[in-house]
């Protein structure tokens, strides 16, 4: 857009359909688009909001997954603009009847840790270079932040037990390709450093390289990741097995019903037996205001977080989240 008068217009329009369209979570095509105007083109827009003449066939709704990236794009461009990333929620209540209490028990004796606890995580992004290598590809800058608070351990003063820090630059480019009924709405590359912030034996982090791709059909959505690590040498190494658990990718699918947003991420490391490890979360989402929706998670399996890399989790929470994957 040519300058910040041009993309307040965009933005107000954009605000005005998103109100509009509230109660069914679509958002029109015309509305994130802002290139074409009926009226000034001798055209007519459909019922569905998309724009017609006597000859052209009308374009297919996008989906869930593509209305997302076009909305962004629409206001990612402003000054102020801090768009979310994965999801942003509060767990004001979780259980864990699994809780990995050795490396406390290590730096802190005698000292116990509670199964109850809540967790929360806040994560955004924001763009940095537009069209960087040509239309379509991009420079972002991302941030994510998931905590585990013992918030009702008045004992131990309320710690927080484990913080991850996760910032990560990304390259991704703009795609349409259809197969197998689903298209590549996007593909990225990005460095990713996440980081726990400890020292001593409490101390954990690893530097990654993640190659994504998401597939949409509808209202929902597949995303693939695999990632190789950035070697460290031994003597700096917090967590060498690190591969053992975490494995070398993940899969995700979203998808959502009347309201209500399901998710699966699932991961394993690809070995057979015993040494079989990986862990699965499973997420619902669901509306209980205009502002906020309900948020229900459960997690089984290796790497919840990374002090927890090598140990199993088994946690159920409640709370609400702000943002959705679609």
């Amino acid at each position: 857009m040519a300058d910040n008068a041009t993309r307040l217009a965009c933005f107000d329009a954009l605000a005005a359909s998103l109100n509009a369209n509230h109660t069914n979570g679509v958002v029109p095509v015309t509305a994130v688009r802002g290139d074409r105007n009926p009226t000034d083109m001798g055209d007519t827009a459909g019922s569905d909001g998309s724009v017609r003449n006597g000859t052209e066939t009308p374009p297919a709704q996008p989906g869930l997954a593509r209305q997302r990236m076009n909305v962004q794009s629409a206001i990612a461009d402003l000054p102020w603009a801090v768009l979310p990333y994965h999801r942003n929620y509060l767990l004001p209540v979780t259980w864990n009847n699994s809780l990995n209490r050795e490396p406390w028990q290590n730096l802190f004796p005698g000292e116990g840790l509670q199964q109850e606890e809540a967790k929360f995580q806040i994560s955004f992004k924001a763009l940095a270079v537009r069209d960087i290598l040509g239309e379509g590809t991009h420079l972002w800058a991302a941030y994510t932040q998931e905590s585990w608070w013992q918030v009702y351990n008045s004992d131990l003063s309320s710690p927080f037990r484990e913080t991850n820090y996760q910032p990560e630059i990304m390259f991704t480019v703009d795609n349409d390709k259809s197969a197998f009924g689903f298209t590549n709405t996007q593909l990225g590359l990005s460095f990713n450093h996440q980081s726990n912030g400890r020292s001593q034996i409490l101390s954990r982090s690893w530097n990654r390289v993640i190659a994504s791709a998401d597939f949409e059909r509808d209202a929902a959505l597949v995303r693939l990741r695999a990632w190789y690590r950035v070697p460290e040498s031994r003597e700096k190494d917090d967590n060498p097995a690190i591969w053992n658990t975490m494995g070398y990718g993940d899969i995700t699918l979203a998808w959502r019903n009347d309201q209500h947003e399901f998710s699966v991420l699932a991961r394993n490391n690809l070995r057979g037996g015993d040494d079989s490890k990986g862990a699965i979360q499973l997420d619902w989402s669901f509306p209980i205001s205009r502002r906020f929706r309900g948020y229900v998670q459960y997690f089984n399996g290796y790497g919840e977080s990374l002090i927890d890399y090598d140990a199993r989790s088994h946690r159920l929470g409640i709370g609400i989240t702000l943002t959705d994957l679609l």
